[in-house]
């Protein structure tokens, strides 16, 4: 029988936070001078978001353990407390006194961890930065990493902590509410880095403090001015980020900035039905301006460079981009945590299978595309044939996702599944890395994939994954893997009963895989990526490169351009030039009815495919803001001009006659400050809904323009 701190410690490692509470407070009515079980009360009470009762616990222990060794640990306990609820003098005083402490006790003062040395030289002047912003708004709600966060912490990691000498790297996050880049400290990432690997719990004292320094740093630090001919790479997503593109040209104009994204598949446009709506749309809006911005790109398997140079020639056909192919085949054995505090960790959390117990893990999000449905009807149809007691669990490794009540209903609905398929999540990486250690072997279903770096885990930890031959999969496979008919049940039955109940298959699989497979390190990983940002043309030619791109994108007179985000859910020309066709920071985002321009001036450029050889009439589809307002418009240095007062509210049309010879739209709006108030606190200038250049009696594209006008979003 444990004692009521083992119990305690159970409780909480079991999740179970509202017990632990009540067992670590009857464990100090036993023994109240326990400092350690007051520290471990704060970090439940913590975790179940009472962060004032956790200071006090936290306060308790450091008074209690002061004078003793355990001082400074107890003192850095309450620190992190302390700068978790924002009180940063505090906190700053607390660890002053654990330093003191630490040299009172005549213990030597730490040595500069390379996070401290990592770095030293200013985020302006570096060579290379990597934007991490999708990687930090994933922090904001969750601690464990999955696929795109594993690949951006490791990489940005060693190439922080390696950077040779002369070639500087920083790490930056997008700041959408001002539009600039802040640089992120390279300690604080690596921090960060850390303490995602030895952990889950997102409340824990030093990851909350860890997110308060860099709530703070992305909220005050100042916007990150690019050395000239920096390389900005990207190695998450950017589509859910509104103007990003807008601040990717004005920073190329500024500073010959070059940028090159990651691109980890192209799903949302490949199979669509297993992603959200708006993920698609998103996809495809900043797909379509991936050609006209990129430099060069990344992939990371031939399957997504196939995929990506696809879609890029049913856009541009004459597109030339630089790619490079950066496989994921990293062994993720260093980053998963140490092996004895994961093997603690997985048994003693009630929710996995207990010691000796076999079972299959399947390692990923549970939504539709992952496919846990076919999983869960082959354990169905495995117990019909062989019986419950002799068909190990498959234990699901992954939070809820999208479209997974499929997968989840049949587990509800199936009584023989109770005890044959678990789903968990929360998982610190030390303990995955345990649960890949004594699984029989892994499980990785799904309808299509960009890498799969659940399989490379696998191999790595010399487990052989069971797959379907499809997309990336073979190539995170090799010869390592057993492969199945993709969406056949029978195949998969097949190949399942095969490594369950013939240990001499098995074994001998696991024997070829450690023959043939090798999985490199991360910082190969990192080294290929900074090569492939080195050969990234340098600013004059990718400048000309973008321009040859550009012109294929040109506008056609005679046809409606609208100026909006489209809603579509495949990529096109028109949502390029709704895109590129601002220029400067003088407008807001594109929105689903046109685009607001900011107050003062506003310029807009479209290329035309050859000069005109005939007048021609522009018209603007203009939506005036709640208030009235002046506003001049100009077609070209020296062209044509109106002003006008815009009455507040209308939607009008604008006309503007443009003489022969006419290369481009160039087009200048100058709206009155301080503009107009929206109900949202911005201040706008014009609306601009589309436009239309054509001959003044091309009677069907005006039509069409009026046509346009009926389209149901308003502003």
């Amino acid at each position: 029988m444990p004692d009521a701190a083992g119990l305690a410690a159970a409780l909480a490692a079991s999740g179970m936070r509202s017990a632990a509470i009540a067992a670590w407070r009857a464990a100090l009515a036993e023994r109240p001078e326990d400092w350690r079980a007051r520290l471990a009360l704060g970090a439940c009470l913590a975790a179940a978001g009472d962060l004032a009762a956790a200071l006090r616990a936290c306060e308790e222990a450091a008074a209690l353990a002061a004078g003793t060794p355990g001082a400074a640990e107890a003192e850095e306990r309450l620190a992190e407390a302390l700068d978790a609820l924002g009180e940063r003098g505090p906190a700053a005083a607390a660890l002053a006194r654990a330093r003191a402490a630490r040299t009172a006790a005549g213990a030597p003062p730490p040595a500069v961890a390379p996070e401290a040395a990592a770095g030293r030289e200013g985020a302006a002047d570096a060579r290379f930065v990597f934007d991490a912003s999708d990687l930090f708004a994933y922090f904001a709600d969750n601690r464990a990493p999955t696929g795109i966060q594993r690949v951006q912490l490791n990489v940005i990691a060693h190439a922080l902590l390696d950077a040779p000498a002369g070639e500087p790297v920083a790490v930056a996050a997008f700041d959408q509410q001002h539009g600039a880049w802040r640089a992120v400290a390279p300690a604080l990432f690596l921090r960060l880095w850390r303490l995602s690997q030895c952990g889950a719990d997102p409340h824990d004292f030093a990851w909350q403090a860890a997110l308060a320094e860099l709530r703070g740093a992305l909220a005050e630090g100042a916007a990150l001015a690019f050395a000239p001919g920096a390389v900005l790479c990207n190695l998450g997503t950017s589509w859910w980020i509104r103007d990003y593109f807008l601040r990717v040209r004005d920073a190329k104009a500024r500073f010959g900035l070059r940028y090159v994204p990651f691109v980890h598949d192209c799903i949302p446009l490949i199979v669509p039905q297993h992603c959200s709506a708006g993920l698609v749309r998103e996809f495809a809006q900043w797909f379509a301006s991936l050609a006209l911005h990129a430099d060069a790109l990344l992939c990371n398997s031939r399957c997504t460079l196939v995929d990506v140079r696809r879609e890029l020639a049913a856009l541009l056909p004459a597109a030339e981009l630089p790619a490079t192919v950066v496989p994921l085949d990293a062994d993720p054995r260093p980053a998963l945590g140490a092996e004895a505090s994961g093997a603690a960790g997985a048994d003693a959390d009630p929710r996995l299978p207990a010691p000796g117990e076999p079972f299959v893990l399947f390692v990923g999000t549970i939504e539709s595309r992952k496919d846990h449905l076919l999983a869960f009807r082959a354990w169905r149809r495995l117990i019909a044939r062989h019986g419950t007691a002799a068909v190990p669990r498959l234990l699901c490794v992954g939070k809820p996702g999208w479209l997974a009540e499929p997968a989840l209903a049949l587990l509800a609905e199936a009584q023989e599944l109770a005890h044959r398929v678990s789903i968990v999540h929360g998982v610190p990486d030390s303990t995955l890395a345990a649960l890949y250690r004594r699984c029989l072997f892994t499980l990785y279903n799904s309808h299509y994939e960009g890498w799969g770096l659940p399989v490379t885990e696998s191999l790595a930890f010399g487990r052989v994954p069971l797959v379907p031959r499809h997309s990336s999969l073979p190539e995170a496979g090799g010869e390592g893997a057993v492969y199945f008919a993709p969406g056949d049940l029978d195949d998969l039955v097949s190949k399942l009963e095969v490594l369950l109940f013939d240990a001499a298959a098995r074994q001998a699989a696991e024997a070829r895989l450690a023959r043939r497979v090798r999985l490199r390190d991360w910082r190969a990983v990192k080294d290929q990526i900074l090569a492939a940002l080195r050969a990234v043309p340098a600013k004059e030619e990718a400048a000309a490169l973008a321009e040859a791109r550009a012109r294929q994108v040109a506008l056609r007179p005679g046809r409606v351009l609208a100026l909006r985000l489209a809603g579509e859910t495949m990529p096109s020309v028109d949502m390029a030039l709704a895109d590129m066709a601002r220029v400067g920071l003088g407008w807001h985002p594109l929105e689903p009815w046109g685009v607001w321009t900011r107050p003062g001036r506003a310029q807009l450029r479209l290329p035309l495919e050859a000069p005109t050889a005939a007048p021609m009439r522009l018209q603007l589809d203009c939506v005036a803001p709640p208030e009235d307002l002046t506003v001049r418009v100009r077609l070209g240095p020296g062209g044509p001009e109106r002003r006008l007062l815009a009455p507040a509210g209308l939607r009008f049309t604008l006309t503007l006659e443009a003489p022969p010879g006419l290369a481009a739209v160039d087009l200048e709006i100058d709206s009155d400050e301080p503009g107009a108030a929206l109900p949202d606190g911005r201040r706008v200038g014009l609306g601009l809904a589309a436009l239309l250049l054509c001959r003044p009696y091309d009677l069907p594209a005006r039509i069409a323009f009026l046509e346009q006008r009926r389209l149901p979003c308003r502003p």
